[in-house]
């Protein structure tokens, strides 16, 4: 049940994230700043959540893994509250800083607690599940998050995000098991453990794996409206498509046993990369413009599971919690530097159906860089006591 409990709370903070997108020329509005200024909530909440992490599961590492969990989903909870009470862009901002900082603690508790409330076999299942909720939350929760907003006003919307939020918590309280807590790693130990070749290698899958998605995504709409020829509303169509890959990629990736995520995981991270590359003669012909799109969500849902999995696997239980919150933070890089390359691809001239080939050069080197994990794997293996920690 605690899996299910972790999807909630996952799509409650996700959906925390996104929401804000979809709001922005109302929340400009209302207080009475540019859309620009508004925006900047955005990179805020992005900045918090990728260097907030680390240093907030250091902080913490003492303490017991449920009420911590439980601590993160109150923070949450009050922080959206906060953001619908707010009249002014300042209590808007340190609302947000708030649920930057409960998402990128929940984000290094969940995956502990996911992976030490199953047995090993099952813990690619539970981090795919807990990741779920982010999929679920690109699909289901930004587009109604905005219908909402449009309809009532955007406060409303953070008080749905804030009933999200409390029903998460309440699961928390009724089904969480007490986790055993892991004997807290010092700064050498930790610093060690992020030092180790495997860590390296994963984290490198992050970054590389990731900048070039996001290159692609981040232009999406662009791409589909110039390239494909298509309407507002089919745009909006493979928005939906691409949600349904998420979620598909992230089913799939449930299915992959723990000890076979390295032979697995090149064919994903090359998945990814060969529906990049192909993006230009895809786009051309709306049929195959959302497919792609669709198989391009299921592939980046298929990847980042299967390196959260492999690399909380590869460290004993007190350093688990830091090395899945510095994945998460390499993967917000990755999300700054994608958006960079995709941006400069336009401002060299070459289009919008060229930034996918440009993103499958960094895809294509995660390939590379993912086959060095079965070799890792073989030498070390998974330490018996973090996987029955987590």
């Amino acid at each position: 049940m605690i899996i299910y409990v972790l999807f909630v709370c996952s799509f409650a903070v996700a959906t925390a994230e996104f929401v804000l997108v979809g709001l922005l020329p109302q929340v400009a509005t209302d207080l009475d700043v540019s859309v620009a200024t508004a925006g900047q909530l955005v990179t805020a909440y992005m900045i918090v959540v990728t260097v907030g992490g680390p240093v907030a599961t250091v902080l913490t590492r003492r303490l017991p893994r449920r009420e911590l969990l439980a601590g993160t989903m109150a923070l949450a909870t009050v922080s959206a509250v906060a953001s619908a009470m707010a009249t002014s862009y300042a209590m808007l901002l340190s609302a947000r800083l708030g649920s930057a900082l409960a998402q990128a603690l929940f984000m290094a508790v969940a995956s502990q607690v996911a992976m030490a409330s199953v047995p090993p076999e099952r813990q690619t299942v539970a981090v795919a599940r807990l990741f779920g909720g982010f999929a679920l939350a690109t699909v289901l929760g930004l587009p109604l998050g905005s219908l909402i907003g449009e309809a009532y006003g955007w406060p409303v919307t953070f008080v749905a995000v804030a009933g999200l939020a409390t029903l998460g918590l309440l699961g928390v309280l009724v089904f969480c098991p007490r986790v055993p807590t892991p004997p807290p790693a010092g700064v050498r130990d930790s610093i060690g453990a992020l030092l180790r070749p495997g860590i390296y290698v994963g984290l490198g899958v992050t970054l590389l794996a990731l900048t070039g998605f996001v290159a692609a995504f981040t232009y999406v709409a662009p791409m589909l409206r110039t390239v494909t020829d298509l309407s507002p509303g089919w745009v909006s169509v493979g928005l939906v498509g691409y949600g349904l890959g998420t979620i598909a990629g992230n089913l799939l990736a449930g299915r992959v046993r723990p000890e076979a995520i390295a032979r697995r995981l090149p064919l994903a991270v090359g998945a990814l990369a060969a529906i990049l590359l192909v993006q230009p003669l895809l786009l051309p012909v709306a049929p195959l413009a959302l497919t792609g799109l669709a198989l391009l969500g299921a592939a980046a849902f298929l990847v980042v599971p299967l390196v959260q999995t492999w690399l909380m696997g590869q460290v004993d239980a007190a350093t688990t919690g830091l090395v899945a919150a510095v994945n998460i933070s390499v993967a917000g890089a990755a999300g700054a530097l994608g958006a960079a390359l995709g941006g400069s691809v336009l401002a060299v001239g070459l289009g919008p159906a060229w930034i996918g080939p440009v993103a499958a050069v960094c895809v294509l080197a995660a390939t590379i860089v993912a086959t060095r994990l079965t070799r890792i794997s073989s030498s070390r293996g998974p330490s018996p006591e973090a996987l029955v920690q987590g």
